[in-house]
C-alpha cells in the first residue's frame, strides 16, 4: 500500500465513522449524506490505488506493514551510523517571533482587501517590518553564531555562595 492510498483510506474511514455518529446524534440527512460522500470518494480512490498496485505486482510488503501504513505509523528508520558526527545534519534556525509578525501582516493585508485601503497599507507595513526583523535575526545568527540564553534552572540554594578559599591563585603552591 502506498502512502497516498493509506491517506485516502484514513480519510474515508473518518468520513464513514463521522457520518454514522452525526446521523445518530442529529438525525439530519444532508450533513450525514455529505459525510458519507466524504467517506465514499477518497475510499474509492484509495481502493483503486491499492488494486492498481496489486495488478502491477505489489511492493511485497506484509499485511502488518500495510496496516501500519493505513494507521499512519511511519516506517522504522533504516540502520545508519551510530554517531551523529558522521552524518550531514541540517541546522534549524533559532526560534523567533518574526514569522508570526509576518503572518499577522498578511492577515491584516487580506482583511484590508475587504474593509479598506488603510488596512492594506498597515498590512504591507507589518510585512515589511517583519521581513526586515526576520532577515536581521538570520543575519545576526549567521554572523555571530547560535547565541542562546542560559536556560539552566537556578539552584535551590538561596543566597550567595561563599568561596572557601579567597585566594585561588595561592592554592596548591608550596609555602616558602
Amino acid at each position: 500500500m502506498t502512502d497516498e492510498a493509506g491517506f485516502l483510506l484514513r480519510v474515508s474511514i473518518f468520513g464513514f465513522v463521522a457520518g454514522a455518529v452525526y446521523w445518530f446524534l442529529s438525525y439530519e440527512w444532508l450533513g450525514t449524506v455529505a459525510l458519507l460522500v466524504l467517506g465514499a470518494g477518497p475510499g474509492f480512490a484509495g481502493l483503486i490505488l491499492v488494486l492498481e498496485q496489486r495488478q502491477r505486482g505489489g511492493t511485497g510488503e506484509s499485511r502488518a506493514v500495510a496496516m501500519r501504513r493505513l494507521a499512519g505509523i511511519p516506517p522504522q528508520d533504516p540502520p545508519g551510523p551510530s554517531d551523529l558526527g558522521a552524518e550531514d545534519l541540517g541546522v534549524l534556525p533559532l526560534p523567533t517571533i518574526w514569522p508570526l509578525a509576518a503572518s499577522l501582516g498578511v492577515a491584516v493585508l487580506f482583511t484590508g482587501l475587504i474593509y479598506g485601503l488603510w488596512l492594506v497599507i498597515l498590512g504591507l507595513g507589518l510585512i515589511v517590518y517583519a521581513a526586515w526583523g526576520w532577515l536581521a535575526a538570520v543575519n545576526r545568527e549567521n554572523r555571530y553564531g547560535r547565541v542562546q540564553a542560559d536556560t539552566k534552572a537556578p539552584s535551590p540554594q538561596s543566597g550567595p555562595v561563599s568561596d572557601p578559599d579567597p585566594h585561588p591563585s595561592a592554592a596548591g603552591q608550596p609555602e616558602s
